[in-house]
């Protein structure tokens, strides 16, 4: 039986690496580079110039789950996804540790059930240390470097959140009485879609704007909670996926729109969180 477990968990470990990719590399980048649209002035100049380091380091986190590092691949895949089905009262607690004990008092997988809250959060309380270090000396070559790569980490989990088949156990397909995905195609369509559907950025960023979040947790479970109740609006526009001509259906277009303006929307608001907190933190001394 312990090794039947162990086997189930290395299925769905590998399952949980293929079908729940995010968006593809294309829309991370596009979402990365909409977020730094979206920014007021106020926050570093290198950080507000640097698009296209900031749009490759938000495609990392997929590359990071190759087949020829496995031990990376298997812990880094769980951390793109919540499915929230198998979270009672879709509230979670504040820790990984804690969220980790929970799953395993369910009976319950690691890769049943996910991890990206916390991905999101312990990523952007890096850049805001990142950040600070920057406060202290601006021109810290290493606090520039560690910011730009905290900074396109948060972007790529960020992102993820907006994608509503990233928070739910329909992930690729209704899933089936047992639990698991009949892996069908959708997820990977859905994720396509900030590259395949023609749509106007500039236009669907009108208006958009960054916003200081007061509690970070807090806007993760916001945000993860009304990606997840457009799951079924997920499905009935996916067949448009099909083709070229479903792709330029109005419904379809503006789900996308609305898609990529709230991805950009929530990472530009954890990148500008994290700046207006690093105010606060008090460095000890030998931190350069």
């Amino acid at each position: 039986m312990r090794r039947s477990r162990v086997l189930a968990a290395a299925l769905l470990l590998a399952l949980a690496a293929d079908a729940a990719c995010g968006w593809l590399a294309g829309g991370h980048r596009e979402v990365a580079r909409g977020a730094l649209r979206t920014l007021p002035a106020g926050l570093p100049e290198f950080f507000l110039a640097a698009e296209a380091t900031l749009a490759d380091l938000a495609v990392d986190p997929d590359v990071f789950r190759n087949r020829a590092t496995p031990a990376l691949a298997g812990t880094e895949a769980v951390e793109h996804y919540l499915d929230l089905e198998l979270v009672p009262g879709s509230t979670w607690p504040p820790g990984r540790a804690e969220h980790l004990k929970g799953i395993r008092a369910r009976g319950l997988e690691i890769a049943q059930v996910g991890l990206l809250p916390y991905a999101i959060v312990e990523a952007s309380e890096r850049l805001t240390l990142a950040f600070a270090l920057l406060r202290r000396n601006g021109e810290d070559p290493a606090a520039r470097a560690q910011a730009l790569v905290w900074g396109g980490l948060l972007a790529h989990y960020a992102a993820d959140a907006c994608q509503p088949l990233h928070t739910t156990v329909h992930h690729d397909g209704w899933a089936l009485p047992l639990g698991g995905s009949p892996l069908e195609g959708t997820h990977v369509r859905v994720d396509a879609l900030l590259e395949r559907v023609p749509f106007d950025r500039a236009g669907a960023l009108a208006g958009v704007e960054a916003r200081a979040l007061p509690d970070v947790a807090a806007a993760v479970r916001a945000e993860i909670l009304a990606s997840h109740a457009l799951v079924d609006r997920v499905y009935r526009l996916a067949p448009l996926l099909e083709s070229p001509e479903g792709a330029a259906q109005p419904e379809l277009v503006a789900f996308t729109c609305d898609r990529y303006a709230a991805a950009a929307r929530f990472v530009a608001s954890l990148w500008l969180t994290a700046w207006e907190r690093s105010k606060a933190i008090e460095l000890p001394p030998w931190a350069r």
